[in-house]
């Protein structure tokens, strides 16, 4: 399927690996930090001027009430708006606990790209160099996210590294007691070059029994 997609002119960008840091972790300490944090992710009032071209091709999990979860991409200011009144009504009914019960997990997600394909894609923005990847819908979903958080989840079934310490660290990384997760997103419009590959990051926002 993503060979396809790329034969159809989406650039050929191709998951590799995920990398769990010492300081993956943030405590959500309030409500008004929750609000900030998703904010942010979600690139709207004060940090909408984060959004770029790339923004288009984010992935937003929320969770309807109603339809419940689904996947989102190519969001306009006003669709990124209505994502945020969706997550804090999500919010609110689930009634999180902020004392050592609410924490945001960042884990970068690492993808190559060939390098004689490189030159393509690279442009100055603003004075600086950078890279723009065209992408198709499939491409982001099945080929990025989707294999981002199957490999997350794979790494709840190994040892935890010794460099994480304590009960809520081990609680996260191995996914156990998770009372819901409020939030997820996969942001593309913030992309690295680190050691010859892409580095984007997975945001999750996990509610812990």
């Amino acid at each position: 399927m993503i060979d396809k997609e790329i034969k159809k002119g989406s650039a050929p960008m191709a998951f590799e690996h995920i990398d769990y840091r010492p300081d993956a972790l943030q405590e959500i300490t309030s409500e008004s930090k929750l609000k900030e944090v998703l904010v942010y992710l979600l690139r709207i009032a004060e940090y909408e001027n984060l959004a770029n071209d790339m923004t288009r091709n984010n992935v937003y999990t929320e969770n309807h009430l109603i339809r419940g979860d689904s996947f989102h991409r190519r969001n306009n200011v006003m669709e990124r708006n209505a994502n945020y009144l969706n997550a804090i009504t999500y919010a609110k009914r689930l009634g999180p606990v902020y004392d050592g019960k609410t924490f945001v997990e960042t884990v970068p997600c690492l993808f190559s790209f060939p390098e004689a394909e490189l030159d393509r894609y690279r442009f100055v923005y603003e004075g600086n160099e950078t890279y723009a990847f065209p992408l198709s819908g499939k491409h982001i979903i099945n080929g990025l996210y989707l294999l981002s958080i199957m490999s997350r989840k794979d790494l709840a079934g190994q040892i935890m590294p010794p460099y994480l310490q304590g009960y809520v660290n081990n609680q996260i990384y191995h996914l156990k007691d998770i009372r819901a997760v409020l939030f997820q997103c996969l942001l593309l419009d913030d992309m690295h070059l680190v050691d010859g590959l892409f580095e984007a990051k997975l945001h999750t926002i996990y509610l812990l029994k």
